[in-house]
């Protein structure tokens, strides 16, 4: 029998000392211990893996954008998760810009409009700092972490450099809206479990927004209904349109069966403007493929549906919540909000640079306590905060922006050559239309995950006549 050198006796005793005293600690100080334990040497295994290889550390990225709100409740506020996103994404970027150094170089894009107008918002973001409006510097500082998203654009744009690469991510993404989706169908008829009524019950006045018509609204692993239901909106619509795409039967039926899944799932979050999303989208899709029989045949279907839907004999909550979504003139919800925006007016037509980063409504009692704009109240409207804090110069940026990555979306669709690559434009391009028309009810585009997916948008965008082109020099 072989004897046991050193280093395999000290591995063996270091897990036994570990078996005995984890318990006792657990048992003793907190039960907490052992998942603290076993996220530290998560952590270290991610980072090694990012360093090596920054398209993992991405698809890290966006499945801890999907799941950190649920460690948040299950583990307690003992690990600042929102921080700990942006440091992954930092390192992502790290690992990047140290990888494509040793290739081909840095790719700037400088050309695209997408990329230049991105430059001018966030200069004008940085030049907040000195906005004689605002009141604290700390609420600038904590306001510019958001620049961290235009890593991820960069991210991004080397990431897809094929189209296997964007193949990847889009399946990556489309399951894990299909898993989120899953888990809230799963809250809604097997009950929410212990830690998360706990959570849910910790606040009244939480409570209170989310119980509505005698229902709680779903949020599965994500922070609230609302980022819940955006989410599934724009994942299930681009399921949708793959499924409507190129591809076998069975790819077909996969991605319809998923897309069908997490718009039940979406029901139940009580968020109508994601219903609105979809409707958007739709129609957009139905524009671009005037000449496409079959895809007017199905396009055909579903405004049946939602006809029936909208007008049949037979109520729920979730059917109600839908069909208030396209009664404006009776919605007093959206009255209060329409009433907030003009009282607000005045003060962005005499503030063209806007109150400062981070002194609208709530966030401007936390950060920026004393501000005219501070108050017991939320925007509710992305855009609103925008032309508050940023003034009516950084909305006519950030509006410049949404449209030049639409208009981009378009041309993809009608002139690339390779109608696999014309798909995945829709599949972006579509449901971005969409959540950036919700945010004009609610702060919608840059809200956890769904600010991953803004950022690929406008990096897919610009990558796919790249790849179209590789292709056709590769034939």
């Amino acid at each position: 029998m072989k004897s046991i050198n050193k280093s395999t006796l000290l591995l063996i005793s270091t897990l036994v000392l570990i078996a005995i005293i984890l318990p006792y600690l657990m048992v003793h100080i907190s039960y907490l211990i052992a998942p603290m334990l076993i996220l530290v040497l998560l952590t270290l295994f991610f980072v090694s893996i990012t360093m090596v290889n920054y398209q993992t550390g991405m698809y890290l990225v966006f499945i801890y954008g999907c799941l950190f709100s649920l460690l948040s409740r299950l583990l307690g506020d003992m690990i600042p998760y929102g921080i700990l996103y942006d440091l992954i994404i930092l390192l992502t970027f790290i690992a990047m810009v140290i990888k494509v150094k040793s290739q081909k170089g840095f790719l700037w894009k400088t050309s695209e409009p997408i990329v230049i107008i991105q430059f001018i918002f966030y200069s004008y973001f940085l030049l907040q700092i000195a906005n004689p409006n605002s009141v604290s510097i700390m609420a600038w500082f904590d306001a510019a972490r958001f620049i961290i998203l235009f890593l991820l654009f960069y991210v991004f744009i080397h990431l897809f450099k094929n189209k296997e690469s964007i193949k990847n991510f889009t399946n990556l993404w489309i399951l894990s809206g299909l898993i989120v989706a899953m888990y809230g169908v799963f809250q809604e008829y097997v009950g929410f479990r212990n830690f998360e009524y706990q959570w849910l019950t910790a606040d009244p006045l939480r409570f209170q927004l989310y119980h509505i018509w005698g229902h709680i609204r779903i949020f599965s692993t994500l922070s609230d209904p609302s980022a819940y239901g955006l989410f599934l909106a724009f994942t299930g619509t681009g399921s949708l349109i793959l499924a409507i795409g190129p591809g076998s039967f069975s790819k077909k039926s996969s991605y319809l069966g998923a897309a069908l899944i997490m718009y039940f799932g979406m029901s139940f979050s009580g968020t109508r403007t994601a219903y609105a999303m979809i409707l958007i989208g739709t129609v957009l899709f139905i524009i671009a493929n005037l000449r496409n029989p079959k895809i007017l045949i199905a396009s055909f279907v579903l405004v049946m549906i939602f006809v029936i839907l909208m007008v049949g004999p037979f109520y729920s909550g979730p059917i109600n919540r839908m069909r208030s979504t396209f009664e404006l003139s009776e919605d007093a919800s959206m009255y209060v909000r329409d009433a907030k925006r003009i009282r607000l007016q005045s003060y962005v037509k005499s503030h063209p640079i806007g109150g400062g980063l981070n002194t609208a409504g709530n966030e401007g009692l936390r950060y920026s306590r004393g501000h005219p704009l501070a108050g017991f109240y939320s925007p509710d409207s992305g855009y609103l905060r925008t032309a508050l804090e940023m003034g009516w110069i950084g909305l006519l940026i950030v509006i410049s922006l949404n449209t030049a990555v639409v208009i981009k979306g378009i041309r993809n669709y009608f002139y690339l050559k390779d109608p696999q690559l014309k798909v995945y434009s829709m599949v972006y391009m579509v449901p971005f239309l969409g959540l950036s028309v919700a945010h004009y009810t609610q702060d919608a585009l840059y809200q956890k995950p769904i600010n991953i997916l803004v950022m690929a948008t406008f990096a897919l965008m610009i990558k796919l006549k790249d790849v179209d082109t590789t292709l056709e020099g590769d034939a």
